[in-house]
């Protein structure tokens, strides 16, 4: 037998290390986290396969609490044939939701050719309010006609896919201003019963005409309630023959409409999204701020409702900004109901935050007490924005945000004229309740020594005016909600017609 050289030795020394560390490394599922980018996560299938049974390669990642991460998964096909692959996930520490970020079609299973790589991109999303950890893998086996991978219940699969914006980021960087032309918009399919008196005449017409904000109804016909079926289809003015709020009967029942659109007028000028201090507000009468929220099924915008964004507040404690949205229509009326002028006493607190369901979970939960105005002859920026006391999800609107989104930019609140409410989206012609009281706190007679104790039964309330009103009226509200800051921004561009779709 012929010996080997030293050199042959040393060469073939080089050859087996170099294969044992190649299996090695076609063995394992080879991970590279990048920092620069988006992270990475390279998935090498190994050299041999057992072709009876699927193989599991897989990488841990963490997701800090109420944000998401994106993520690029590699996959590369060493081998000499065609693989079938799935991506699989499971969650450790809470329930996370996973997306292709893309806008084309799911690519998270498949096939992957011979000796080819595949670069799937994810968006790892985390609800919870504390870091959840999830295992992100790989199955494959060769592909043999069908695609058999043995994948346990454990594990969960990516079905949806997702084209991903950061909400505050996407908008603010726009930050568009426009010039509306006079017109008006229609909300349609309102289902929340229109509120008729039996005692009053209404006017209907089949026609109407549109000028300088007022609605002009063609042909008009005097009518009870009673009479309302005989005019499904026309158009419905409360107060006269002209209005500024026209309605559209399309259901009627037990004399009742239960079905409409509304249609309401806008002004002339200029509206969109203007900083004010550190925040941002839309401003105008007709912004464009459409967004659908408090799905039934967010998959589905016929199973929404449809709010608007007031504006985007930074969050001190996180030096990130935060959605503020306000449903767009009414609830029913209620009375405020609370003498010591405290938020989570009344009962519109517990409607709010305990019977009135939100469905999607990606509100905010802040600490609130109600903003205090012991005059309106008061700049409207000495009003704090946050308070410290009581935590709720759902809350109303406030007089500061009332004013913010007024064409004005007047700094009292004494100086806002009949103008300055005009131009406002967030006046709907009626009054509503806010967050916003007038409270004093018990103090010393200077004279008598003696405490006394304020009467403290008024809150504000905006409409046309701002105005103290009575604890015991009954008023409209509209329930407000934050957005988390990592809010998705799926499709959409704010108008009526295409509302934001968030996620």
């Amino acid at each position: 037998m012929n010996k080997l050289s030293a050199k042959r030795i040393y060469i073939l020394a080089i050859i087996v290390l170099g294969v044992i560390a190649a299996s090695i490394y076609s063995t394992y599922a080879i991970f590279s986290l990048e920092t620069s980018s988006d992270n990475i996560i390279s998935i090498r299938t190994p050299e041999e396969l057992q072709i009876s049974s699927s193989t599991y390669e897989y990488k841990q990642v963490s997701v800090p609490k109420n944000s998401y991460i994106t993520t690029d998964v590699d996959i590369y096909n060493n081998l000499a044939y065609e693989l079938c692959y799935s991506i699989w996930y499971k969650t450790i520490g809470g329930s996370i939701k996973i997306y292709e970020n893309t806008t084309e079609s799911l690519t998270t299973s498949g096939l992957v050719p011979a000796v080819t790589s595949k670069r799937i991109s994810l968006i790892i999303v985390n609800d919870n309010d504390n870091d959840v950890k999830v295992n992100i893998g790989v199955a494959y086996a060769k592909n043999e006609d069908t695609c058999e991978l043995n994948i346990g219940e454990d594990k969960s699969l990516i079905t949806s896919t997702i084209d991903a914006k950061q909400l505050t980021d996407k908008i603010i960087g726009e930050n568009k201003t426009k010039n509306n032309e006079a017109g008006y918009l229609t909300y349609k399919d309102i289902t929340n019963e229109l509120a008729l008196s039996d005692s009053k005449t209404y006017y209907v017409a089949n026609e109407f005409t549109y000028e300088d904000e007022i609605f002009t109804l063609k042909e008009p016909k005097e009518l009870k309630v009673d009479e309302l079926t005989n005019y499904l289809n026309y158009y419905l003015c409360e107060a006269d023959d002209n209005c500024a709020t026209l309605y559209h009967i399309t259901e009627v029942n037990s004399n009742k409409i239960t079905k409409y659109d509304t249609l309401i007028g806008y002004l002339d000028g200029e509206s969109g999204l203007r900083k004010i201090n550190n925040d941002y507000y839309y401003y105008g009468d007709n912004p464009n701020n459409f967004i659908y929220y408090n799905c039934t099924n967010e998959l589905d915008t016929k199973t929404c409702e449809l709010w608007r964004i007031i504006g985007f507040k930074m969050d001190s404690k996180t030096n990130k900004y935060v959605t503020k949205l306000v449903r767009n229509d009414y609830l029913d009326k209620r009375i405020f109901d609370s003498e010591k002028n405290v938020w989570d006493g009344t009962s519109i607190y517990k409607y709010l935050n305990e019977e009135y369901k939100l469905k999607q979970a990606i509100h905010e939960e802040f600490t609130f007490k109600q903003f205090n105005i012991n005059s309106l002859d008061v700049n409207i920026n000495e009003i704090p924005l946050l308070d410290t006391e009581n935590k709720a999800k759902v809350v109303l609107v406030d007089v500061v945000d009332y004013l913010h989104t007024s064409t004005c930019q007047k700094t009292n609140i004494s100086g806002y004229d009949t103008m300055c409410f005009k131009n406002n989206w967030l006046n709907k012609n009626t009054s509503e309740w806010t967050m916003t009281t007038n409270y004093q706190a018990p103090y010393i007679d200077e004279d008598t020594q003696e405490e006394i104790t304020p009467e403290n039964n008024t809150i504000y309330s905006v409409g046309n005016e701002i105005m103290e009103t009575n604890i015991s009226d009954k008023l409209n509200i509209r329930p407000v909600v934050y957005l988390k800051s990592r809010t998705i921004l799926i499709s959409g561009d704010g108008t009526l017609d295409n509302p934001y779709v968030i996620r």
